[in-house]
């Protein structure tokens, strides 16, 4: 309602609605009823939003009032008909975003407007290294990365294939110096690492090679011990025989003569040899040591290829001889007969093959 108040030459009438003060000059004294007749109240709207500055896929809350108003719309990054109070939350922005409400009333219309700002996403960080970095001839490293602000990431290079945005993997078998790369992307553009592996040449093999004891009585034993670095695979050669671990050891027993046990291991970067002698002290009275070469061919010149064993034939007068002494080793190249008496004595030997069938008995 207004208060007209009357002076020389006309009335002034006030109120103060909102926050909007009316004052209306009239060129006569009136009533006040006459004046309330052309006033109305005039519309406004206020529009805030909780944050002006968000990150890339941030949230803001928008909340708005409007006074002498029956209708509001939105415009600009939101739309549609909205209450002359109320609130609303807008998701995900990831551009700069402008929003206007108008909300009219019988006095008109009134619009307030908010801007928000989206930050740009941060580049993503990347951490990554290989332990060790130097390793031999089919070593493995350990690769290790960490990625922030990445969604996604892609190794090349000396490995390949995509990668989550932290993880660790094994690399086998390396036999070549090595580079591998990661690169790593997000919404703020990508990051690369790499690192390097340096795989040395094979170094050559080593071997430690012994026997104890290196002096044995007749039919003593011995027990032989290798150790080879940097090889895959070695052979015994001389008094024994056959493919061996690289380390280990063996009992070989029966020594009746000097023997000499040879031993080789190869690696990829060459080989080595090994060779240990041992002693056999022959007892002093009552033995004879009987050796001989392995026949190969059959009396009718043909190959002999299954020898299957010995016979050894003695006695104090020759052609006179005891029960054979049977060797069912072909293998073998001598033998220590004991406990002789002190006489003169004469042997024969026969072979047999794996029919049973021995060769004649020469008369010595």
């Amino acid at each position: 309602m207004l208060s007209p108040i009357c002076r020389n030459r006309g009335c002034v009438a006030k109120q103060l609605i909102g926050q909007l003060v009316i004052i209306v000059f009239l060129t006569g004294c009136s009533t006040s009823s006459e004046v309330d007749t052309i006033i109305t109240n005039a519309p406004k709207v206020t529009l805030i939003v909780d944050s002006t500055t968000v990150g890339m896929n941030g949230d803001v809350l928008l909340e708005w009032t409007g006074y002498n108003v029956n209708s509001c719309f939105a415009s600009g990054d939101w739309s549609g008909n909205k209450g002359v109070v109320g609130q609303q939350a807008i998701m995900a922005l990831t551009a700069n975003s402008t929003f206007t409400i108008t909300c009219t009333g019988a006095g008109g219309t009134s619009s307030d407007t908010v801007s928000v700002t989206v930050a740009a996403p941060p580049p993503p960080t990347l951490s990554f290294s290989a332990s060790p970095t130097t390793v031999t001839q089919n070593g493995s490293t350990t690769l290790t990365w960490a990625s922030t602000d990445a969604t996604d990431c892609t190794a090349s290079g000396d490995w390949s294939g995509n990668k989550s945005v932290v993880g660790q993997q094994s690399i086998m078998a390396l036999t070549a110096n090595s580079t591998f790369t990661i690169t790593c992307t997000g919404a703020g553009g990508a990051s690369s690492g790499t690192v390097s592996v340096t795989v040395t040449p094979p170094l050559p093999p080593t071997l430690s090679f012994s026997a104890s004891p290196t002096t044995v009585n007749q039919n003593g034993s011995t027990t032989l011990t290798w150790a080879s670095t940097d090889a895959t695979d070695c052979t015994a050669s001389g008094d024994w025989s056959g493919n061996k671990a690289v380390s280990g050891s063996q009992l070989v027993s029966g020594l009746i003569i000097n023997s000499q046990f040879n031993l080789v291991c190869n690696g990829p970067s060459g080989s080595v040899n090994g060779t240990v002698n041992v002693t056999v002290v022959l007892s002093s009275t009552g033995t004879a040591l009987i050796s001989w070469q392995p026949p190969t061919e059959n009396v009718d010149n043909t190959p002999l290829t299954d020898l299957a064993g010995y016979r050894i034939y003695y006695g104090v007068s020759s052609g006179s001889y005891s029960a054979p002494i049977v060797i069912d080793n072909p293998g073998l190249s001598s033998y220590l007969i004991e406990s002789l008496a002190s006489a003169t004595w004469y042997f024969s030997m026969t072979a047999v093959n794996s029919n049973g069938i021995e060769s004649k008995v020469p008369i010595l």
